[in-house]
């Protein structure tokens, strides 16, 4: 073979290999590069996400669910992004009883809610919640807004987001969590961790008006439930007369002096090693209160106390009573 023709045959070859190798790239990728992505336009289309075995969700239109058979329960032990793609989802029901049922359940599986538009979707609820994870449900929370705004208000049953059972939740990024009553609620063994910069608020709905005195930014319900800051802000909007608000607390009977964040039990809530408070003004804040700061001021009335006014001094832009979890430097 001439020296040209063997050039030739090693260049063919060489060209060969390039060609077999970017197919075998194509051939090769993970099957999620390929996965189909849902679209959701209607109050069917929702409620049906949870005949799929997982898969990515995205919403096209603003959807309002008339029926408690239009919501979403996911009992599948698999993976789902929902996308809410800056619409919202909403709950029409505007009866007066407090009911357990939400727009979204999750059972079982994982399953992640975020807004690829501006972080303006919304999930909106008029029931007792917006999302309850139970059982091994584990959801996250990566942008976009949940909102609970429930018609009959109880401070300790409504909730934005419910957590039970050993259910997991990571609320991240710059989403928001905002409740007519409690922002999260963590009871059982469950796990509540939040991350970057969300907001989480209490007490009051931007969408209706609608305002209460109670509920808390985070409510702990259990001795068992684990609680992880590492970033946000969280408030409540309970004036300064009222008794019954805190940031984060447990039930109500925990509530807000200079930020004394205590469980019922008057055990200190700490942040992730690491980490600290800061209130609305950028000043750190002290963890601690006294002994009456975990009392139900009903009882502290009946002893001849009076009723304490607790709720901190300090208000956020926005109204609300908060702290921020920072990372120290």
């Amino acid at each position: 073979m001439k020296s040209s023709d063997k050039r030739n045959f090693r260049r063919f070859l060489l060209a060969l290999g390039f060609c077999l190798a970017a197919f075998a790239v194509v051939l090769f990728q993970p099957k999620t590069a390929f996965a189909k992505v849902y679209k959701v336009k209607s109050a069917s289309d929702w409620h049906n996400i949870s005949k799929y075995k997982g898969g990515t969700f995205k919403v096209t239109k603003n959807i309002k669910l008339t029926s408690e058979k239009q919501y979403l329960t996911i009992t599948k032990n698999k993976k789902y992004t929902i996308d809410l793609n800056g619409y919202k989802v909403s709950t029409t029901y505007a009866g007066v009883e407090l009911r357990t049922v939400c727009p979204l359940s999750v059972r079982a599986g994982t399953v992640t809610i975020k807004s690829s538009k501006k972080n303006k979707g919304v999930l909106y609820s008029t029931e007792t919640a917006a999302i309850i994870v139970s059982g091994k449900g584990k959801l996250y929370v990566k942008s976009g807004s949940i909102v609970d705004d429930a018609v009959e208000f109880r401070s300790d049953l409504t909730s934005a987001i419910m957590l039970s059972g050993n259910a997991k939740a990571y609320i991240q990024g710059n989403s928001k969590i905002q409740s007519i009553g409690n922002g999260i609620a963590v009871d059982g063994n469950a796990k509540l961790y939040v991350t970057g910069n969300p907001y989480i608020r209490a007490g009051a709905n931007n969408y209706t008006g609608q305002f209460m005195h109670y509920g808390n930014g985070i409510v702990v319900t259990s001795r068992t439930a684990t609680l992880s800051l590492k970033g946000g802000s969280i408030g409540t909007k309970a004036e300064p007369d009222a008794s019954l608000g805190s940031v984060v607390g447990t039930y109500t009977y925990a509530m807000s002096a200079n930020y004394p964040v205590l469980d019922m039990y008057g055990k200190v809530l700490k942040t992730a090693k690491g980490y600290k408070y800061v209130d609305a003004n950028g000043n750190t804040v002290s963890i601690k209160g006294d002994n009456l700061d975990s009392i139900y001021p009903g009882l502290l009335e009946s002893l001849g106390y009076g009723e304490k006014r607790l709720t901190t001094a300090v208000l956020s832009s926005d109204g609300y009573y908060t702290i921020y979890v920072v990372k120290k430097k």
